[in-house]
């Protein structure tokens, strides 16, 4: 069970770890996302950060790792100074930028990339609806 952000350890590489990343610890990183002090990111910020993760896996998908590594990992270590600028404009609080900051950190193929995609989804699918 993930209590802090600082407890979660993201690993999109190995299948025994995806079955709880997308169970268990996207629904209790969408519960400290928005755990009863107010909501650290709203959801539709959040589904702007998911749109553009979205739309890197897109155009990952059929590369080699080399041309991977060239057209698409710049832009997803990129999306790390975007989360910044969210947090300083007060669009995201702390734990999802420390969230995304390790996510992003371990994404460095495509498999990853498309792992960390669905691990966004799962966590859109815990967060509470207004």
């Amino acid at each position: 069970m993930i209590k802090t952000i600082d407890d979660f350890e993201p690993n999109f590489k190995e299948t025994k770890a995806l079955v709880t990343l997308f169970g268990e610890d996207a629904k209790d990183i969408a519960k400290l996302l928005n755990d009863g002090y107010g909501a650290d990111i709203s959801t539709t910020q959040f589904r702007q950060f998911y749109e553009k993760i979205l739309e890197l896996n897109d155009k990952a998908q059929g590369l080699s790792e080399e041309e991977f590594e060239v057209k698409i990992l710049p832009f997803v270590k990129l999306l790390n100074s975007k989360v910044q600028y969210a947090k300083s404009r007060r669009n995201c609080g702390e734990r999802f930028e420390k969230m995304m900051d390790k996510s992003i950190k371990v994404v460095n193929s495509v498999e990853e990339l498309q792992n960390f995609k669905y691990f966004l989804e799962a966590i859109i699918g815990y967060m509470p609806k207004k």
